[in-house]
């Protein structure tokens, strides 16, 4: 997953860095601790990295599972902005902060929804 311009994060059990298409040879390769929540109660639905489905909000702030410490230290050491947040209850419907969210562009004025 792209994070920043050059900059890709991969999840090594699921990504071979040697099979990256040439575009991204070049990219500086970001790999994370190993998770530290495993879903047990939903074991076999998804991988113990669902932590590591993340989005980037820019090239420097990323939301993350807070209770993912070092992951959090890993993105502060690579110079990112981690922003904790209290998700891991989301699991169950099988996805992360990437998984959840919707990508929409909008014209005109903000406008408040509330």
């Amino acid at each position: 997953m792209p994070l920043a311009p050059g900059r890709l994060f991969i999840n090594p059990n699921f990504v071979d860095p040697e099979r990256l298409p040439a575009a991204l040879k070049t990219w500086e390769l970001l790999i994370p601790p190993r998770p530290k929540n495993k879903p047990i109660a939903l074991h076999g639905f998804m991988s113990n990295g669902i932590a590591f489905n993340v989005l980037s909000l820019d090239e420097k702030r990323i939301p993350v599972e807070r209770e993912e410490t070092d992951f959090i230290a890993a993105l502060k050491d690579w110079g990112f902005e981690p922003i904790p947040r209290r998700f891991k209850e989301h699991y169950p419907f099988i996805g992360g902060f990437h998984c959840t969210t919707l990508d929409i562009a909008r014209e005109g004025p903000l406008e408040d929804y509330s």
